[in-house]
Order: structure tokens, then C-alpha cells, then sequence
């Protein structure tokens, strides 16, 4: 009878360390899967730093237009967001705290709203801002499409005095990195 025991306690532990490797490994690919989706950025097409930032024509929350031209020998920051969105909608206080320090810095910082004047309007009341937003409603107007923005807010495009791109993406390191020099200057 002992060497039974003996015999189904070297199984057992031999299926248990089985078990254990396997679990690690599943552990392990699910784990590599995930870094996958880690960087919402990593497969959406962006614009190419040094590349001419795209022309685009826009209406201003107080009913002017505005273009390209309007921000030329200007560094600009522009922020894509959407008055329904919620990560937007948390980071409002950072941008306008953020706005004295990028201009002294030399950078301007503007929203870009996808939605209509109204639901813009009320979203800036909201929050008090002063930062300047112009209107681009996603079905009229195609300045988020060719900024490439048409895939999430908050989004930006930081233009450089010369009218290239200088960065563009999710409000990620690259920003916070972009951000914390604005607030050194």
C-alpha cells in the first residue's frame, strides 16, 4: 500500500507543477497580448513631424473664421475634444491652467470642438474658459479628418512656428513631456 501512495503523491505533484507552467504561460501570452492595446496610438495613422500642417477652415466660438494662416509665425497647440467626452470633459482644469504657461512659453492653445456651436458654447460656459475654440463639427467640416483626430479625444496636433507638425497624438508622455517644458519656461 505505501508504494501506491508514493507512486499517486510523485502524479499529483508532477500535475501540479504541470498545472503551474501551464498557467504561467497563459499568463504570459495574455500578458503580451494585452501591451497590444496598451498605446491607443500604436496602429492610427498620425501626421508626420516636419510635414506642413494641413490648411483647414473653422468658425470661431464667436462667429469669426479662422484658418491656418490665422496662427502663422505662432506656435500652436491644438487640442481636438468633443463636449461628450469624458476625458475631455477631466482634463478642461489642466488646460486652462496650462494656457499662461504655454504662452510664455510662445505656444497658443486651442481647442477644437467636433460638435455644433450650441452644444460648444455650453460646454465652454461649463467650464469658464478662456481658451480660444473654434467649431469643426465632424460632419461639416473636415479639419479633425485631416488632422487625423477622427479616431478620439482628447487629441492633439502641436503646430511649430514654421507651420509643420511637431507632435501629434493622445494626450500621452510625448504631451505630458511637451506639457512639463511649457511649464519650466
Amino acid at each position: 500500500m505505501e508504494p501506491v501512495l508514493v507512486v499517486s503523491s510523485i502524479l499529483l505533484w508532477i500535475l501540479v507543477l504541470l498545472n503551474l507552467l501551464l498557467t504561467f504561460a497563459l499568463a504570459r501570452r495574455l500578458n503580451a497580448r494585452a501591451s497590444q492595446f496598451d498605446d491607443p496610438s500604436a496602429n492610427i495613422p498620425k501626421l508626420e513631424r516636419g510635414q506642413p500642417a494641413p490648411n483647414f477652415s473653422a468658425e470661431t466660438l464667436n462667429g469669426s473664421q479662422a484658418a491656418l494662416a490665422s496662427y502663422a509665425g505662432r506656435a500652436v497647440a491644438f487640442i481636438f475634444i468633443s463636449p461628450t467626452c469624458g476625458p475631455c470633459r477631466e482634463k478642461m482644469p489642466v488646460f486652462n491652467a496650462l494656457q499662461p504657461k504655454a504662452r510664455r512659453a510662445g505656444v497658443e492653445i486651442v481647442l477644437v470642438s467636433d460638435s455644433d456651436r450650441a452644444e460648444t458654447k455650453k460646454f465652454s460656459d461649463d467650464f469658464t474658459t478662456s481658451l480660444p475654440i473654434l467649431i469643426a463639427p465632424r460632419v461639416d467640416n473636415p479639419f479633425m479628418a485631416d488632422y487625423k483626430a477622427n479616431n478620439g479625444t482628447p487629441f492633439y496636433c502641436l503646430v511649430a512656428v514654421d507651420g509643420s507638425v511637431q507632435a501629434t497624438g493622445f494626450l500621452d508622455d510625448e504631451w505630458e513631456a511637451l506639457a512639463k517644458t511649457w511649464e519650466a519656461s
